[in-house]
């Protein structure tokens, strides 16, 4: 399907499904040769490769410095690096800000400001690498912040692989896939690659339209369709959709 295709998608995750986690965030390197096989599939000129995170822009701009650039979401959504470099991010709002601003406050007071990372419009409490009892006090003071104060409706908290953030629920994985899918033809092939439960809402709108594919070391229950074991089964579908979507020469 994908050698008659005009036009192609693969949608990816960055932490858990192309660089495996780190307890420093910004260690977080992709597997080795993920980085040249994303190169390769940008250099094609009827696909689509697109970096869909959790994580700010410009930490996927340093942890993923491709030759050929490709389009990037950050912030769940709330930011976007087309390809050819424009840049755009939607801002929390006053009341939201507040609160965001506020939960970081409570948490450097508390001695866990080192546990934080501070997105443009989100922020995270990581926890990788904590004993148990540590990691439950952090979750539980942010928690308890959080039903603690006015917040707006269009906040939520969500756990992740070894944290939890406080964001706009305005904005997810899940919308950016549907926007994606919406500017394509129909019959474009398409996939979704992604680890954590916050993957999960685009996998959903991906449904049948597409490969939905959960990559992590166990399978666990999830909307996606397949499930792949990295380093070495990411590698070999990446080299089989290399494969499959061979420009040829007029």
């Amino acid at each position: 399907m994908l050698q008659q295709s005009r036009r192609w998608l693969l949608l990816l995750d960055y932490d858990g499904t192309l660089a495996p986690f780190h307890q420093d965030r910004m260690q977080a390197v992709p597997y080795a040769g993920v980085s040249e096989r994303l190169e390769a599939l940008a250099d094609r000129s009827q696909g689509r490769v697109v970096i869909i995170s959790g994580r700010q822009i410009e930490d996927l701009k340093q942890l993923l410095p491709l030759r050929q650039p490709v389009e990037m979401w950050g912030s769940h959504g709330r930011e976007h690096l087309d390809h050819d470099g424009s840049y755009r991010v939607v801002d929390l709002n006053p009341a939201e800000r507040q609160v965001v601003d506020g939960l970081a406050k409570e948490m450097a007071a508390r001695g866990w400001g080192h546990q934080l990372e501070h997105k443009p419009t989100a922020l995270a409490v990581h926890w990788r690498g904590l004993p148990e009892e540590a990691q439950r006090s952090i979750r539980n003071a942010a928690e308890a912040y959080f039903a603690s104060v006015q917040a707006p409706a269009t906040l939520e908290m969500m756990p992740f692989e070894s944290g939890i953030e406080l964001r706009s629920r305005s904005r997810t994985k899940g919308q950016v896939v549907a926007e994606i899918l919406a500017e394509e033809p129909d019959d474009a092939p398409a996939a979704f690659l992604g680890d954590d439960w916050t993957d999960e809402d685009g996998f959903a709108v991906l449904g049948e339209r597409g490969l939905g594919i959960l990559v992590r070391p166990e399978a666990r229950e999830s909307c996606a369709k397949f499930h792949l074991t990295p380093p070495g089964e990411l590698i070999r579908f990446l080299d089989r959709w290399l494969e499959h979507t061979k420009e040829s020469i007029a």
